[in-house]
């Protein structure tokens, strides 16, 4: 589907319900719960110190709801809330690299009582992982956010306005596809837990020995949708949940499940080429594509997305290549770097850059190979779980 206005559809008021007529004022929570006030002064209390996130509100102004970050009148309840959030962010953060940093440094002890070194260990490198992942990384993002709310004045209202919508559009849309591919995830999941990890890995892994002298290049497809460890595949589907969405809701499902075919299969091609040694698994090479192209589309279609959500996809980049750093022992870097670029390639040539706000329309060629790849994807995820459960 196209929009046939000027602007961005998720800047269209329809995404907010209409607002209520027995009350002037009034909120509602991401919950759907609705509270009725008398003054603007009780619905700034309100916006202040409420414990559920208030997703819209409504005055006697405006014709519809709208984000509280469009009411400018609410700027001020909005900086202390924004800083009250930053603060228990940053007194979570601040635990939780304690408790990461305790981790590491017993993983450090562990490690050369053993007399490995600490670049060798992969406990070691999991906890740094861990520490930076949970710990790091919130504190520096709750310290950030604590300055943003300071400075915010009614310039930056309009980023933060946009950037709402934006995300509540987003959380609207159907995305039949990645629940699709999280689901092939969770199968194959469960049948590593049913089989030996290290048999399940034999039998549908990236072997290189195997794909090289043997031919198997089956394994090209079935490897990413098996995975290392628990937190590897937690981490792979709660990224793909976000990142699939939005690369469906933007440029349309047969476009996800191409790039994501496309890079988990460059990722593997990229790993077996400069990694020979090592064997592979994991879903990180598509999921690396599917930042890419979203990094190179949205960045060729600027209109589609607000740019305080684009800046995101940058963290998220540069968090993986920290990750990859730190954990280089266990970590695909090739495969990642490898997904990665056939992901921004695929953006760049597919989709040449354009000024238009509305979203491209499917034509019968991406149906038609959007569906191959979908088949590709499901009969690669079974034969991977096939070939487990015969191990």
């Amino acid at each position: 589907m196209t929009e046939t206005s000027e602007q961005p559809v998720w800047a269209s008021p329809d995404i907010y319900p209409e607002k209520p007529e027995n009350a002037p004022f009034g909120a509602l929570s991401r919950k759907g719960r609705r509270c009725e006030f008398e003054s603007l002064e009780a619905l700034g209390a309100h916006v202040r110190s409420s414990r559920e996130s208030v997703e819209a509100v409504w005055t006697p102004q405006r014709e519809e709801m709208v984000p509280p970050e469009a009411v400018k009148d609410l700027l001020e309840p909005l900086r202390q809330r924004f800083v009250d959030l930053a603060e228990v962010d940053a007194s979570d953060a601040r635990r939780n690299t304690l408790v990461f940093s305790l981790v590491l440094l017993w993983a450090l002890y562990a490690s050369l009582a053993d007399r490995t070194m600490p670049t060798e260990s992969v406990a070691v490198g999991l906890a740094g992982i861990l520490l930076i992942i949970l710990g790091l990384v919130p504190w520096y993002d709750a310290r950030q956010n604590r300055r943003s709310a300071w400075e915010l004045n009614e310039e930056h209202l309009v980023g933060e306005e946009q950037e709402a919508r934006f995300e509540r559009w987003l959380s609207r849309q159907r995305s039949p596809l990645t629940w699709i591919l999280i689901g092939l995830l969770v199968v194959s999941g469960a049948a590593q837990i049913w089989v030996e990890l290290e048999a399940s890995i034999e039998a549908a892994g990236l072997d290189k020995r195997g794909y090289r002298e043997d031919r198997e290049f089956y394994r090209l497809f079935t490897a990413p949708f098996l995975h290392g460890h628990p937190l590897h595949w937690a981490l792979n589907v709660a990224g793909l949940w976000y990142i699939g969405r939005r690369v469906e809701a933007l440029a349309g499902w047969p476009h996800l499940a191409l790039v994501f075919l496309v890079a988990m299969v460059a990722g593997g091609v990229a790993t077996a080429q400069f990694l020979p040694d090592q064997n592979s698994v994991g879903a990180s090479g598509g999921l690396l594509g599917l930042l890419g192209f979203l990094l190179v589309f949205e960045t060729l279609h600027s209109r589609l997305v607000p740019r305080p959500t684009r800046r995101r996809l940058f963290a998220a980049l540069v968090l993986t290549f920290l990750v990859g750093f730190v954990g280089y022992r266990f970590i695909d870097n090739y495969a990642h770097g490898g997904g990665l670029v056939a992901g921004m390639l695929y953006a760049a040539i597919v989709f040449p850059r354009s000024r238009s706000a509305r979203r491209p329309r499917a034509n019968w060629l991406d149906l038609l190979f959007g569906g191959g790849s979908l088949v590709v994807l499901s009969a690669a995820a079974l034969v991977a779980v096939a070939f487990m459960l015969a191990s």
